[in-house]
Protein backbone atom coordinates (compact mmCIF):
# COMPACT_ATOMS: atom_id res chain seq x y z
CA UNK A 1 0.00 0.00 0.00
CA UNK A 2 2.83 2.37 0.89
CA UNK A 3 4.52 1.67 -2.46
CA UNK A 4 1.40 2.79 -4.31
CA UNK A 5 0.62 5.65 -1.95
CA UNK A 6 3.79 7.49 -2.89
CA UNK A 7 2.02 8.51 -6.11
CA UNK A 8 -0.70 10.11 -3.95
CA UNK A 9 2.10 12.01 -2.23
CA UNK A 10 3.26 13.17 -5.66
CA UNK A 11 -0.27 14.49 -6.33
CA UNK A 12 -0.26 16.23 -2.94
CA UNK A 13 3.10 17.93 -3.48
CA UNK A 14 2.19 18.80 -7.07
CA UNK A 15 -1.00 20.64 -6.12
CA UNK A 16 0.83 22.39 -3.29
CA UNK A 17 3.57 23.55 -5.66
CA UNK A 18 0.91 24.67 -8.12
CA UNK A 19 -0.47 26.93 -5.38
CA UNK A 20 3.06 28.25 -4.77
CA UNK A 21 3.37 29.05 -8.48
CA UNK A 22 0.07 30.95 -8.58
CA UNK A 23 0.86 33.00 -5.47
CA UNK A 24 4.33 33.86 -6.77
CA UNK A 25 3.32 34.54 -10.38
CA UNK A 26 0.08 36.41 -9.61
CA UNK A 27 1.87 39.76 -10.04
CA UNK A 28 3.77 39.68 -13.41
CA UNK A 29 0.71 39.24 -15.70
CA UNK A 30 -0.93 42.31 -14.10
CA UNK A 31 2.23 44.28 -13.42
CA UNK A 32 1.38 46.90 -16.04
CA UNK A 33 -2.01 47.43 -14.40
CA UNK A 34 -0.46 47.84 -10.94
CA UNK A 35 2.19 50.26 -12.26
CA UNK A 36 -0.55 52.38 -13.84
CA UNK A 37 -2.94 52.33 -10.87
CA UNK A 38 -0.45 52.82 -8.05
CA UNK A 39 2.06 54.90 -10.06
CA UNK A 40 5.07 52.84 -8.99
CA UNK A 41 8.44 52.55 -10.75
CA UNK A 42 9.87 49.47 -12.41
CA UNK A 43 12.31 49.20 -9.52
CA UNK A 44 9.40 49.04 -7.06
CA UNK A 45 7.67 46.55 -9.33
CA UNK A 46 10.75 44.36 -9.18
CA UNK A 47 10.68 44.66 -5.39
CA UNK A 48 7.17 43.16 -5.31
CA UNK A 49 8.76 40.01 -6.67
CA UNK A 50 11.98 40.34 -4.69
CA UNK A 51 10.27 40.92 -1.34
CA UNK A 52 8.38 37.67 -1.85
CA UNK A 53 11.71 35.86 -1.78
CA UNK A 54 13.56 38.03 0.75
CA UNK A 55 12.47 36.06 3.87
CA UNK A 56 13.78 32.89 2.28
CA UNK A 57 17.36 34.18 2.49
CA UNK A 58 17.15 34.15 6.28
CA UNK A 59 14.55 31.45 6.92
CA UNK A 60 15.27 28.70 4.38
CA UNK A 61 17.97 26.83 6.29
CA UNK A 62 16.15 27.22 9.65
CA UNK A 63 12.97 26.20 7.82
CA UNK A 64 14.64 23.07 6.49
CA UNK A 65 15.80 22.21 9.98
CA UNK A 66 12.24 22.75 11.26
CA UNK A 67 10.98 20.24 8.72
CA UNK A 68 13.67 17.81 9.89
CA UNK A 69 12.74 18.39 13.52
CA UNK A 70 8.92 18.66 13.54
CA UNK A 71 7.92 16.88 10.34
CA UNK A 72 6.00 17.97 7.29
CA UNK A 73 2.40 18.28 8.47
CA UNK A 74 2.65 21.04 11.09
CA UNK A 75 5.07 23.25 9.19
CA UNK A 76 3.24 22.88 5.87
CA UNK A 77 -0.14 23.88 7.34
CA UNK A 78 1.49 26.92 8.92
CA UNK A 79 3.02 27.84 5.56
CA UNK A 80 -0.32 27.64 3.77
CA UNK A 81 -1.92 29.91 6.38
CA UNK A 82 0.80 32.53 5.91
CA UNK A 83 0.35 32.39 2.13
CA UNK A 84 -3.39 32.99 2.48
CA UNK A 85 -2.92 35.90 4.92
CA UNK A 86 -0.32 37.52 2.65
CA UNK A 87 -2.53 37.13 -0.42
CA UNK A 88 -5.47 38.75 1.36
CA UNK A 89 -3.24 41.66 2.33
CA UNK A 90 -2.30 42.20 -1.32
CA UNK A 91 -5.95 41.95 -2.45
CA UNK A 92 -7.15 44.61 -0.04
CA UNK A 93 -4.01 46.74 -0.14
CA UNK A 94 -4.30 50.17 -1.72
CA UNK A 95 -0.68 51.28 -1.39
CA UNK A 96 2.72 49.98 -2.42
CA UNK A 97 3.58 49.45 1.25
CA UNK A 98 0.62 47.11 1.84
CA UNK A 99 1.32 45.19 -1.36
CA UNK A 100 4.96 44.84 -0.31
CA UNK A 101 3.91 43.67 3.17
CA UNK A 102 1.51 41.11 1.74
CA UNK A 103 4.12 39.77 -0.67
CA UNK A 104 6.63 39.45 2.17
CA UNK A 105 4.20 37.51 4.39
CA UNK A 106 3.26 35.24 1.48
CA UNK A 107 6.94 34.73 0.78
CA UNK A 108 7.66 33.56 4.32
CA UNK A 109 5.12 30.77 3.95
CA UNK A 110 5.81 29.93 0.32
CA UNK A 111 9.60 29.75 0.49
CA UNK A 112 9.58 27.53 3.58
CA UNK A 113 6.93 25.38 1.88
CA UNK A 114 9.21 25.07 -1.16
CA UNK A 115 11.81 23.39 1.08
CA UNK A 116 9.48 20.83 2.62
CA UNK A 117 7.74 19.68 -0.56
CA UNK A 118 10.76 18.30 -2.47
CA UNK A 119 12.24 16.96 0.76
CA UNK A 120 9.01 15.09 1.52
CA UNK A 121 8.85 13.78 -2.04
CA UNK A 122 12.50 12.68 -1.96
CA UNK A 123 11.86 10.69 1.24
CA UNK A 124 8.87 8.85 -0.24
CA UNK A 125 10.70 8.13 -3.53
CA UNK A 126 14.11 7.54 -1.97
CA UNK A 127 16.03 5.40 -4.47
CA UNK A 128 12.90 4.53 -6.47
CA UNK A 129 12.11 6.59 -9.58
CA UNK A 130 13.15 9.79 -7.79
CA UNK A 131 14.25 11.47 -11.02
CA UNK A 132 10.89 10.79 -12.67
CA UNK A 133 9.01 12.01 -9.60
CA UNK A 134 11.08 15.20 -9.47
CA UNK A 135 10.61 15.69 -13.20
CA UNK A 136 6.83 15.50 -12.83
CA UNK A 137 6.89 17.63 -9.68
CA UNK A 138 8.89 20.32 -11.47
CA UNK A 139 6.18 20.74 -14.10
CA UNK A 140 3.95 22.34 -11.43
CA UNK A 141 5.82 25.64 -11.48
CA UNK A 142 5.75 26.01 -15.29
CA UNK A 143 2.12 24.89 -15.45
CA UNK A 144 1.12 27.44 -12.81
CA UNK A 145 3.12 30.11 -14.61
CA UNK A 146 1.56 29.29 -17.99
CA UNK A 147 -1.98 29.38 -16.60
CA UNK A 148 -1.25 32.59 -14.70
CA UNK A 149 0.29 34.34 -17.69
CA UNK A 150 -2.46 33.30 -20.11
CA UNK A 151 -5.46 34.02 -17.89
CA UNK A 152 -4.69 36.50 -15.10
CA UNK A 153 -3.84 39.39 -17.42
CA UNK A 154 -7.19 38.99 -19.19
CA UNK A 155 -9.02 38.63 -15.87
CA UNK A 156 -7.26 41.68 -14.41
CA UNK A 157 -8.14 43.74 -17.46
CA UNK A 158 -11.82 42.77 -17.15
CA UNK A 159 -12.35 42.73 -13.38
CA UNK A 160 -9.32 44.52 -11.91
CA UNK A 161 -5.95 43.19 -10.80
CA UNK A 162 -7.35 42.29 -7.36
CA UNK A 163 -9.54 39.62 -8.98
CA UNK A 164 -6.46 38.03 -10.51
CA UNK A 165 -4.68 37.88 -7.17
CA UNK A 166 -7.81 36.35 -5.61
CA UNK A 167 -7.40 33.29 -7.84
CA UNK A 168 -4.08 32.48 -6.16
CA UNK A 169 -5.68 32.74 -2.71
CA UNK A 170 -8.49 30.36 -3.67
CA UNK A 171 -6.07 27.80 -5.08
CA UNK A 172 -3.92 28.00 -1.94
CA UNK A 173 -6.96 27.22 0.21
CA UNK A 174 -7.81 24.25 -2.05
CA UNK A 175 -4.21 22.99 -1.78
CA UNK A 176 -4.42 23.17 2.02
CA UNK A 177 -7.57 21.01 2.00
CA UNK A 178 -5.97 18.48 -0.36
CA UNK A 179 -2.88 18.34 1.84
CA UNK A 180 -4.93 17.65 4.98
CA UNK A 181 -6.80 14.86 3.18
CA UNK A 182 -3.88 13.08 1.48
CA UNK A 183 -0.98 13.61 3.89
CA UNK A 184 0.71 10.56 5.39
CA UNK A 185 4.08 10.51 7.18
CA UNK A 186 7.05 8.85 5.52
CA UNK A 187 7.00 5.11 6.32
CA UNK A 188 10.23 3.57 7.67
CA UNK A 189 10.42 1.36 4.55
CA UNK A 190 10.89 4.24 2.13
CA UNK A 191 12.52 6.90 4.26
CA UNK A 192 14.10 7.78 7.58
CA UNK A 193 11.60 8.44 10.38
CA UNK A 194 11.57 11.93 11.80
CA UNK A 195 12.90 10.68 15.14
CA UNK A 196 16.38 10.27 13.63
CA UNK A 197 17.19 13.94 13.23
CA UNK A 198 20.56 15.44 13.95
CA UNK A 199 20.30 19.20 14.15
CA UNK A 200 23.15 21.61 14.63
CA UNK A 201 26.52 22.65 13.27
CA UNK A 202 27.11 19.10 12.08
CA UNK A 203 24.71 19.80 9.22
CA UNK A 204 27.03 22.49 7.90
CA UNK A 205 30.09 20.26 8.22
CA UNK A 206 28.47 17.21 6.57
CA UNK A 207 26.99 19.21 3.71
CA UNK A 208 30.36 20.21 2.33
CA UNK A 209 30.71 22.73 -0.47
CA UNK A 210 29.03 20.65 -3.18
CA UNK A 211 25.47 21.28 -2.00
CA UNK A 212 26.29 25.00 -1.87
CA UNK A 213 27.50 24.92 -5.47
CA UNK A 214 24.22 23.29 -6.50
CA UNK A 215 22.40 26.04 -4.62
CA UNK A 216 24.47 28.79 -6.25
CA UNK A 217 23.70 27.39 -9.70
CA UNK A 218 20.00 27.39 -8.78
CA UNK A 219 20.39 30.99 -7.61
CA UNK A 220 21.79 32.14 -10.97
CA UNK A 221 19.15 30.21 -12.90
CA UNK A 222 16.28 31.77 -10.97
CA UNK A 223 17.81 35.25 -11.08
CA UNK A 224 17.55 34.95 -14.86
CA UNK A 225 14.18 33.22 -15.21
CA UNK A 226 12.31 35.12 -12.47
CA UNK A 227 13.60 38.41 -13.87
CA UNK A 228 12.22 37.45 -17.26
CA UNK A 229 8.84 36.28 -15.96
CA UNK A 230 8.61 39.49 -13.91
CA UNK A 231 9.31 41.93 -16.73
CA UNK A 232 8.71 39.85 -19.86
CA UNK A 233 5.02 40.78 -20.17
CA UNK A 234 5.77 44.48 -19.61
CA UNK A 235 8.59 44.29 -22.19
CA UNK A 236 6.31 42.75 -24.79
CA UNK A 237 3.68 45.43 -24.13
CA UNK A 238 5.95 48.49 -23.90
CA UNK A 239 8.67 47.61 -26.43
CA UNK A 240 6.89 45.29 -28.86
CA UNK A 241 3.40 46.85 -28.71
CA UNK A 242 1.56 43.61 -27.96
CA UNK A 243 -1.73 43.43 -26.05
CA UNK A 244 -1.69 42.42 -22.39
CA UNK A 245 -3.27 39.08 -23.29
CA UNK A 246 -0.75 38.21 -26.03
CA UNK A 247 2.17 39.51 -23.97
CA UNK A 248 1.26 37.13 -21.14
CA UNK A 249 0.82 34.25 -23.57
CA UNK A 250 4.20 34.91 -25.21
CA UNK A 251 6.00 35.25 -21.88
CA UNK A 252 4.52 31.90 -20.81
CA UNK A 253 6.47 30.18 -23.61
CA UNK A 254 9.51 30.15 -21.34
CA UNK A 255 7.70 27.55 -19.21
CA UNK A 256 6.18 25.35 -21.93
CA UNK A 257 9.41 23.44 -22.42
CA UNK A 258 9.60 22.59 -18.72
CA UNK A 259 5.99 21.47 -18.69
CA UNK A 260 6.57 19.09 -21.60
CA UNK A 261 10.16 17.95 -21.10
CA UNK A 262 10.79 17.95 -17.33
CA UNK A 263 9.41 14.40 -16.87
CA UNK A 264 11.58 13.28 -19.79
CA UNK A 265 14.65 14.87 -18.20
CA UNK A 266 13.74 13.24 -14.88
CA UNK A 267 13.46 9.83 -16.55
CA UNK A 268 16.82 10.33 -18.26
CA UNK A 269 18.67 11.17 -15.06
CA UNK A 270 17.20 8.02 -13.47
CA UNK A 271 18.64 5.99 -16.35
CA UNK A 272 21.90 7.69 -17.32
CA UNK A 273 22.71 10.36 -14.70
CA UNK A 274 24.77 13.31 -15.98
CA UNK A 275 22.84 15.70 -13.74
CA UNK A 276 25.53 18.37 -13.56
CA UNK A 277 26.08 18.20 -17.33
CA UNK A 278 22.40 18.76 -18.08
CA UNK A 279 22.31 21.77 -15.74
CA UNK A 280 25.40 23.25 -17.41
CA UNK A 281 23.92 22.75 -20.89
CA UNK A 282 20.66 24.39 -19.82
CA UNK A 283 22.45 27.45 -18.42
CA UNK A 284 24.58 27.89 -21.54
CA UNK A 285 21.64 27.62 -23.94
CA UNK A 286 19.48 29.93 -21.81
CA UNK A 287 22.20 32.59 -21.64
CA UNK A 288 22.80 32.68 -25.38
CA UNK A 289 19.11 32.71 -26.27
CA UNK A 290 18.13 35.28 -23.63
CA UNK A 291 20.61 37.78 -25.03
CA UNK A 292 18.85 37.89 -28.42
CA UNK A 293 15.26 38.45 -27.20
CA UNK A 294 15.27 42.29 -27.56
CA UNK A 295 16.52 42.01 -31.13
CA UNK A 296 14.21 39.22 -32.34
CA UNK A 297 11.24 40.05 -34.59
CA UNK A 298 9.76 37.37 -36.83
CA UNK A 299 11.57 34.56 -35.00
CA UNK A 300 10.50 35.70 -31.52
CA UNK A 301 8.07 32.84 -30.91
CA UNK A 302 10.65 30.29 -32.08
CA UNK A 303 13.27 31.86 -29.81
CA UNK A 304 10.90 31.67 -26.85
CA UNK A 305 10.20 28.00 -27.59
CA UNK A 306 13.93 27.22 -27.59
CA UNK A 307 14.29 29.03 -24.25
CA UNK A 308 11.54 26.82 -22.88
CA UNK A 309 13.47 23.70 -23.88
CA UNK A 310 16.69 24.98 -22.29
CA UNK A 311 14.86 25.82 -19.06
CA UNK A 312 13.58 22.23 -18.84
CA UNK A 313 17.13 20.88 -18.47
CA UNK A 314 17.77 22.45 -15.06
CA UNK A 315 15.10 21.92 -12.31
CA UNK A 316 14.81 18.10 -12.16
CA UNK A 317 18.61 17.54 -11.91
CA UNK A 318 18.92 20.30 -9.28
CA UNK A 319 16.22 18.78 -7.07
CA UNK A 320 17.61 15.25 -7.49
CA UNK A 321 21.20 16.13 -6.56
CA UNK A 322 20.63 16.64 -2.79
CA UNK A 323 19.77 12.93 -2.44
CA UNK A 324 23.20 12.17 -3.93
CA UNK A 325 25.00 14.63 -1.70
CA UNK A 326 23.16 14.36 1.63
CA UNK A 327 22.11 11.66 4.05
CA UNK A 328 18.31 11.18 4.30
CA UNK A 329 18.09 12.62 7.82
CA UNK A 330 19.75 15.84 6.62
CA UNK A 331 17.78 16.37 3.42
CA UNK A 332 15.85 19.25 4.99
CA UNK A 333 19.10 21.12 5.51
CA UNK A 334 20.19 20.40 1.93
CA UNK A 335 16.96 21.70 0.45
CA UNK A 336 17.22 24.65 2.85
CA UNK A 337 20.57 25.54 1.25
CA UNK A 338 19.01 25.36 -2.21
CA UNK A 339 16.03 27.45 -1.13
CA UNK A 340 18.29 30.06 0.48
CA UNK A 341 20.18 30.46 -2.78
CA UNK A 342 16.89 30.49 -4.70
CA UNK A 343 15.69 33.37 -2.54
CA UNK A 344 18.86 35.37 -3.17
CA UNK A 345 18.38 34.97 -6.91
CA UNK A 346 14.70 35.90 -6.73
CA UNK A 347 15.47 39.05 -4.73
CA UNK A 348 18.56 40.29 -6.57
CA UNK A 349 17.52 39.35 -10.11
CA UNK A 350 14.25 41.29 -10.55
CA UNK A 351 15.51 44.25 -8.50
CA UNK A 352 18.69 44.58 -10.58
CA UNK A 353 16.86 44.17 -13.88
CA UNK A 354 14.16 46.68 -12.88
CA UNK A 355 16.79 49.15 -11.70
CA UNK A 356 18.70 48.89 -14.97
CA UNK A 357 15.44 49.34 -16.90
CA UNK A 358 14.77 52.59 -14.98
CA UNK A 359 18.34 53.81 -15.50
CA UNK A 360 18.55 53.12 -19.23
CA UNK A 361 14.92 53.59 -20.26
CA UNK A 362 14.89 50.32 -22.23
CA UNK A 363 15.16 46.59 -21.65
CA UNK A 364 18.17 45.90 -23.90
CA UNK A 365 20.81 45.99 -21.17
CA UNK A 366 18.42 44.24 -18.77
CA UNK A 367 18.28 41.22 -21.06
CA UNK A 368 22.07 41.21 -21.23
CA UNK A 369 22.14 40.95 -17.44
CA UNK A 370 19.62 38.09 -17.51
CA UNK A 371 21.82 36.30 -20.04
CA UNK A 372 24.84 36.80 -17.78
CA UNK A 373 22.97 35.26 -14.84
CA UNK A 374 22.22 32.17 -16.96
CA UNK A 375 25.81 31.75 -18.10
CA UNK A 376 26.91 31.76 -14.47
CA UNK A 377 24.88 28.54 -14.03
CA UNK A 378 27.22 26.80 -16.46
CA UNK A 379 30.33 28.21 -14.80
CA UNK A 380 29.16 26.99 -11.38
CA UNK A 381 28.45 23.50 -12.71
CA UNK A 382 31.89 23.34 -14.32
CA UNK A 383 33.37 24.08 -10.90
CA UNK A 384 31.25 21.31 -9.36
CA UNK A 385 32.40 18.87 -12.05
CA UNK A 386 36.06 19.69 -11.35
CA UNK A 387 38.09 16.77 -9.94
CA UNK A 388 38.24 18.43 -6.52
CA UNK A 389 34.47 18.07 -6.15
CA UNK A 390 33.28 15.30 -8.48
CA UNK A 391 34.34 12.41 -6.24
CA UNK A 392 33.84 13.95 -2.82
CA UNK A 393 31.02 15.16 -0.63
CA UNK A 394 28.71 12.32 -1.72
CA UNK A 395 26.60 10.67 0.95
CA UNK A 396 28.05 7.52 2.39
Amino acid sequence: MDERYRWNILVLTYISMLAFAFVFQAIPPILSLIIQELHISHTQAGLLMGLFALPGIFLSIPGGILFDLYGTRKITVFCFILMIIGTLTVIFGKTFFLLALGRTVSGVGALILAIGLPQFLAQWFNGKELGLAMGIYNTAMPLGTIISFTTLGWLGKKLGWQASVSVSGILTFVALIVFLILYKPVPPITGKPFTEKRIGLGNFKEAGISIWLVGIAWMWFNASIISFTTFGPDFFIADKGFSIEFAGFLASFVMWGSLIFSPVVGYLIDKIGFKETLIAMGGLALGVLMFFIPYATTLLIFLMALIGVSVALVPAPVFSLPSDLMKPQNLGFGFGVISTCLSVGMVVGPYAVGLIRDWTGSYNMSFGVMAGFALCVTITMLILRAPAFSKVNRKS
